[in-house]
């Protein structure tokens, strides 16, 4: 079970679109409204319904339950990188999904982490199979899971404090050199609904920070490409791919922000290759990474130097 209570910061917005929007992935819109239309999702102490209008200052008390999870067990063989009685670092393959939802409900990471944790003898496991953070369908790497409910508590704590690094490499179309940081606000695009976009409206959507740094220009069949380094400050949905799109080098192969290259790759070809932050219970400084994938490397070796 997870608890958390959670100040509006805005007035406006209703109670079901808040939530999905402050979780950014983390729950699914079916898990929210679960929640909420099972009164376990309450604003100032009350039991209201999912279009119920927050004002800045309500305290919104909300709570998700296993029975909330839209998935079944399923015995799907997992990459583990690391593994002891309080957390998981796993490699996920490109392709596959974290959490069911748009019609996905079987073969996600998170179907493959309920059957592991069948096994599991301890009193407290978390929710959501202890998910702590995500990534894209078509982004492969490394991925962080809390095995009890206590780890899960600490990591949520950590990521909301921008305290784990993240590191991941891409390929970009265009040339990119040196380093920066992209600090731009991303939305939900208007007419793009699955998709979304940068603003320039502090008021409008989230905070968004991405420090890059360029590994090097080549060339790919005449086209100019970036490999590319990226640490996240933030960790806002799609964060890498949206800004990238912004200063004019998407990545390569990404169907939603890159569709039009003439570079052709089934998926972005952007990848978690480290993770680094304290272990919840043992305060130990952990670190893991690892090589790009045969994918990303099959692409990168096609590439001349500039």
């Amino acid at each position: 079970m997870e608890k958390q209570t959670i100040k509006v910061k805005t007035s406006g917005n209703r109670l079901d679109t808040y939530l999905v929007r402050h979780f950014e992935g983390a729950h699914t819109r079916s898990q929210i409204i679960n929640s909420i239309k099972g009164g376990r999702t309450t604003v100032n102490g009350a039991v209201v319904k999912a279009g119920n209008i927050l004002k800045k200052g309500d305290l919104i008390d909300f709570e998700i339950r296993t029975t909330d999870l839209p998935a079944e067990p399923e015995d799907i063989e997992l990459d583990i990188v690391f593994e002891d009685d309080h957390i998981m670092v796993l490699n996920k393959p490109r392709g596959m999904v974290v959490h069911p939802g748009a019609g996905i409900r079987s073969g996600t990471l998170l179907n493959a982490l309920l059957f592991k944790m069948q096994s599991y003898k301890s009193n407290s496991l978390p929710e959501r199979a202890g998910l702590v953070h995500r990534l894209d369908k078509n982004t492969a790497g490394l991925i962080l899971v809390a095995k009890t409910a206590k780890s899960q508590e600490i990591l949520g704590k950590m990521f909301e404090a921008h305290n784990v690094k993240r590191t991941y490499f891409g390929l970009l179309e265009g040339k990119l050199e040196g380093s920066g940081i992209i600090d731009k606000h991303i939305m939900r695009d208007p007419k793009y609904r699955t998709r979304y976009t940068t603003t320039d409206n502090p008021r409008a959507g989230r905070r968004a920070i991405t420090h890059y740094q360029g590994l090097g220009n080549y060339k790919y069949g005449g086209i100019p490409v970036s490999f590319v380094r990226f640490n996240l400050e933030t960790g806002r949905t799609h964060q890498i791919r949206v800004h990238a799109k912004s200063i004019g080098r998407p990545l390569i192969g990404d169907p939603e922000y890159n569709h039009k290259s003439t570079i052709k790759f089934n998926g972005q070809l952007l990848e978690s290759v480290e993770l680094e932050f304290l272990h919840p219970i043992t305060n130990k400084v952990m670190n893991f990474s690892v090589q790009p994938s045969i994918e990303f490397m099959q692409i990168k070796n096609k590439l001349t130097s500039i």
